[in-house]
């Protein structure tokens, strides 16, 4: 209608995980030239896996630190892509859920022949671990609050958090003030416009940043109250591992 403001451009970033699932399904989650598909070798898989505990030992021990315990029972990881984290988890929680929408990476996670559960939905739980890492930076917002709200109510009374998202970037990371709200730098550091982003090929990779404030508002509503934040630093893109135990009944805002 006249007037009215504009709908804002959001781009199907489920799409894009789902070609590169088919095809970038390594190089996707950790962008290093040697796990691109026509890089790999079965000793650089092997490799890529390997470096899962390298990220859960200190998410672990921070959740630990704050608690006083492990990370232990049933546990979820969100955006699972191929496995690498949930695998690792299994250290710790007795039961693991990996969960993604991309079904090329589901294939290579569930081949690896694990324990851990691999779906394409979230689970009804509850669990006692909810984690996600460099996950929500590619979901635009709106979308990220609103999932992060559900896995927020699939957590155990005295279930622990580990969320990783990105809330400010670096000033050669910026958009000018006048750029579309869902403007955005893609991974391969081409400024593009909000009316171009979703003409671009689908599989390129996108950052987005949060307002830690919503995401904390959502947090404490779930009941999550003791929380303790570590610094992330993606390329310029700067966020928070926010780690978290529910200690109180869900509230209503």
């Amino acid at each position: 209608m006249p007037g009215a403001d504009p709908k804002p451009l959001v781009r199907d970033t489920d799409a894009d995980w789902r070609e590169l699932g088919q095809t970038q399904p390594y190089w996707a989650v950790l962008s290093h030239p040697d796990f691109r598909s026509e890089s790999l070798t079965p000793a650089k898989i092997e490799e890529f896996y390997a470096s899962g505990p390298f990220h859960i030992g200190p998410i672990a021990e921070g959740l630990k630190a704050l608690t006083g315990e492990l990370p232990s029972g049933r546990a979820l990881d969100f955006g699972c892509g191929v496995g690498r984290l949930a695998e690792a988890m299994q250290a710790y929680a007795g039961h693991v859920t990996g969960v993604d929408i991309s079904p090329g990476m589901l294939a290579l996670a569930r081949a690896r022949g694990s324990k851990v559960n691999y779906v394409d939905h979230i689970p009804a739980g509850p669990f006692d671990w909810i984690n996600s890492f460099i996950v929500f930076q590619h979901i635009p917002p709106a979308r990220g609050e609103q999932i992060i709200e559900e896995l927020l109510s699939k957590l155990a009374d005295g279930g622990m958090v580990s969320l990783q998202l990105t809330i400010w970037r670096d000033k050669n990371r910026e958009w000018p003030k006048d750029e579309a709200q869902e403007s955005v730098r893609s991974f391969f550091r081409k400024k593009i416009k909000g009316d171009r982003l979703l003409s671009l090929p689908v599989g390129h990779i996108h950052m987005y940043d949060y307002d830690l404030s919503r995401v904390v508002r959502l947090l404490n509503l779930a009941g999550v109250e003791e929380m303790r934040l570590t610094h992330t630093n993606h390329d310029g893109h700067h966020g928070a591992i926010i780690l978290g135990r529910k200690t109180a009944p869900p509230s209503i805002s």
